[in-house]
């Protein structure tokens, strides 16, 4: 009875946290790839793509670098508004260029930034028909599939990505995340350690972790980690949630319903099963 019980609550917690590292990424961001995907493909462009870069991405920018203390934050408005004037000169960079598949990276990637992901796929796919080539394409791709919940798909453009190199700790700890979704526990183990070879202290990556090792019922592996993951985040709520259903699965009923108690507090959502 516990062990169903261990893989049902492993099921939610994968669907909550490992869903976030899985399609991580925020829509309107003050990133500026697009910008730079635009420059460097268009010969003549330059001046046309700076001058469709919006104020407030650039300096926040500069008051990063210049006051690390700072607040202030990109205006998510403005953000949107630039990138949504830009799609109309990529869309006439596109028609005078159709091969250049620079180009579809960077409508793509607008399209993404602005929560369009169907259309950002759409891009993305004229893209790697150009050129196959690119890490990139594959790694935006799968983030556009991840958010449009096409899990499958977004882990074998990471795979490719990771394939083509180089590795990163992103990569890794999202198709972790994805392989999760698909069920395969240990490839996600897998790569969630590969994820830490490159990122030790990553609170995100050892919950990934941990929610795998108790689904394949290693739960002093899954307690370990998860004990590691409240000494660096003692806020971190889905770690309670779950060590307190593997303390539930070892029989530290105190421990665990202290655990709960915390989850509770901190708002995340007890699952009825682990209340039984």
């Amino acid at each position: 009875m516990k062990k169903i019980l261990l893989v049902a609550l492993a099921s939610i917690t994968c669907g909550a946290g490992n869903s976030a590292a899985f399609a991580e990424g925020t829509p309107i961001t003050s990133d500026t790839q697009a910008e730079t995907a635009v420059t460097k493909s268009a010969p003549g462009s330059e001046k046309k793509a700076n001058d469709s870069q919006s104020a407030p991405i650039v300096k926040s920018k500069m008051l990063f670098e210049e006051e690390p203390l700072a607040t202030v934050l990109p205006d998510a408005e403005a953000v949107k508004k630039a990138l949504e004037k830009r799609l109309p000169e990529l869309d006439a960079m596109i028609a005078a260029d159709p091969k250049n598949d620079n180009l579809y990276t960077a409508r793509g990637d607008c399209y993404a930034k602005l929560g369009k992901d169907e259309r950002a796929v759409e891009d993305f796919d004229a893209a790697i028909k150009l050129n196959a080539s690119l890490q990139q394409n594959y790694e935006l791709r799968g983030l556009s599939l991840a958010r449009l919940n096409r899990v499958k798909e977004a882990v074998a453009d990471y795979s490719q990505a990771l394939k083509l190199g180089p590795v990163s700790y992103e990569l890794y700890v999202r198709r972790a995340a994805g392989q999760g979704l698909l069920k395969d526990h240990k490839a996600a183990i897998d790569d969630a350690n590969e994820a830490l070879k490159l990122k030790p202290n990553s609170v995100q990556a050892l919950v990934v972790l941990a929610n795998h090792q108790a689904a394949l019922g290693k739960l002093q592996d899954a307690l370990g980690n998860l004990n590691k993951v409240l000494e660096l985040d003692m806020k971190k709520g889905d770690a309670y949630l779950l060590r307190g259903f593997v303390n539930k699965s070892l029989g530290n009923a105190k421990a665990s319903e202290e655990d709960l108690k915390m989850a509770a507090e901190l708002g995340v959502k007890i699952p009825e099963t682990t209340t039984k």
